[in-house]
């Protein structure tokens, strides 16, 4: 079921190897991407690919392999796996030279791909709310390229685990909120969504574009600004999305109640209208696949 795509070869994930003086290795220097599947079919993938060529270009790397050869080895794992929800990873690396700091020239990219099944959401935490703290935000400037350098996302991370949380909450030094450790964040304030602005600062979820898109279909306002930590403590419900996250409810943050301390009106109906949404697609997307049908 965890099937690997690299360089251009198939074969199980337990056989990937990379060299160990592999720039993504030595340096973190490689951009990677995240696209869950369901009934076999990739979500908003041109996004993500999309998301993928900016970052490459934000770090001026190049594949060997065109969008259409990655699309179809995307495709393949998806079918070798088999599995009704699929996380798929994707990873390009600068390549293999003699560890030093200059780009290094006429080395090829690395890229590969991997598969593997995507465990069912908690329900629970869907249902209750999930717990959150706050913690500086100790990252780069750079956060809109999708690179593999996350320890500071992993001191954060474990932060939260820590203290009894599941994310974490990033925040500047001057108390404006950004984003999670893994997820980008949302306040929901007088029936507004707020969230931080697409800018260099986060990195602006796919998941984050689509949930903007369906609240405004909605008639829900959103406010793409900067906010603070004490609006963040004072909103009304919060919640948080990634490509694996669905507008998960946060109904504790820092230990003391968001709101009412439950899951809020606006988070459950985004929630609800992402499930269509992936619904939908699916559906879509199979029916286009048989022959004979629209």
């Amino acid at each position: 079921m965890e099937h690997l795509w690299i360089n251009g070869e198939f074969m199980p994930l337990s056989e990937g190897r990379l060299p160990v003086e592999d720039r993504a290795t030595q340096f973190s220097d490689a951009i990677y991407e995240v696209i869950a599947a369901y009934e076999g079919v990739p979500i908003l993938m041109k996004e993500h690919l999309d998301r993928w060529e900016r970052s490459a270009a934000g770090l001026q790397m190049e594949s060997p392999y065109s969008r259409e050869t990655r699309e179809h080895a995307i495709h393949e794992l998806v079918r070798l796996c088999g599995q009704p929800r699929i996380m798929i990873y994707g990873q390009l690396t600068r390549g293999t030279a003699k560890r030093a700091h200059p780009f290094p020239k006429g080395v090829p990219a690395n890229e590969f791909w991997y598969v593997r099944p995507l465990p069912h959401p908690n329900e629970q935490k869907y249902r209750e709310g999930a717990a959150c703290v706050t913690h500086p935000d100790e990252r780069w400037a750079r956060c809109w390229i999708k690179t593999t350098s996350l320890l500071a996302n992993c001191l954060a991370k474990q932060y939260a685990l820590d203290h009894g949380a599941f994310e974490a909450v990033l925040y500047t030094e001057d108390g404006t909120v950004t984003e999670c450790t893994a997820a980008n964040a949302y306040a929901v304030r007088d029936g507004t969504i707020h969230t931080y602005p697409a800018k260099p600062r986060i990195l602006a979820g796919i998941k984050r574009e689509l949930i903007l898109r369906l609240a405004r279909e909605e008639g829900i306002p959103v406010k793409e600004e900067p906010f603070s930590l004490d609006f963040l403590r004072s909103a009304d419900e919060l919640f948080i999305s990634s490509t694996t996250l669905n507008a998960l409810p946060v109904t504790t943050l820092d230990g003391k109640p968001v709101g009412e301390g439950k899951v809020g009106p606006i988070a459950q109906r985004i929630g609800e209208r992402i499930a269509a949404f992936i619904a939908e697609t699916t559906s879509r997307s199979g029916a286009a696949a048989q022959p004979g049908t629209a």
